[in-house]
């Protein structure tokens, strides 16, 4: 599968540098604050320039790189592919597996890190059982006015909506290779 992608990453060193040196580990390290939205990888937003400008405006204080490439997710190449967007059945495999780690409750994680759970899976499960070096998800802010949404239908006060330009992000565990 191929996904245009963008990479946001501070402006350090010129344009060559960062051709040669991109794409940029986002580390893990919660002493640190260092808590990426997937867990320790490298990460690209999926055809989203205009988030991908936002996120360095926001977290580069202005002074950004965006790298654009097409990348491919190769299960031999990049290890196994968890798409928690589109895919019905990971979805449905990643709840039953924060289940049988207890890791998810009938109310959700309560207060658990989306990315401490990718980092604890990926170490202390068997790779059997959490095998994926590629994660696929949605970045929603549920109180953020931003995004396209259109309402399915007009029913007062709890109107069903479709967001039309989602944040959706991919990362990889092992640094993969651009053409950019």
């Amino acid at each position: 599968m191929i996904f245009t992608v963008q990479h946001t990453c501070k402006k350090e060193g010129d344009e060559e540098f960062v051709l040669k040196n991109i794409p940029f580990l986002s580390e893990y390290d919660p002493e640190q604050n260092k808590k990426p939205f997937l867990g320790e990888g490298y990460y690209f937003w999926d055809y989203n320039e205009d988030y991908a400008k936002f996120w360095g405006r926001l977290h580069y204080n202005n002074k950004f790189y965006v790298c654009e490439a097409d990348i491919e997710v190769d299960h031999e190449k990049d290890g196994f592919y968890l798409d928690l967007v589109g895919n019905r059945k990971h979805l449905v495999f990643f709840v039953d597996l924060l289940r049988e780690f207890n890791l998810i409750h009938e109310e959700g994680t309560k207060g658990i890190d989306l990315c401490y759970i990718i980092n604890y899976l990926r170490k202390e499960c068997p790779e059997e059982a959490f095998p994926f070096k590629v994660i696929r998800a949605v970045d929603y802010k549920n109180k953020e006015k931003a995004g396209i949404k259109i309402d399915f239908n007009d029913k007062g006060e709890k109107r069903s909506y479709t967001i039309l330009n989602p944040r959706i992000i991919i990362s990889f565990l092992k640094e993969k290779k651009l053409i950019i």
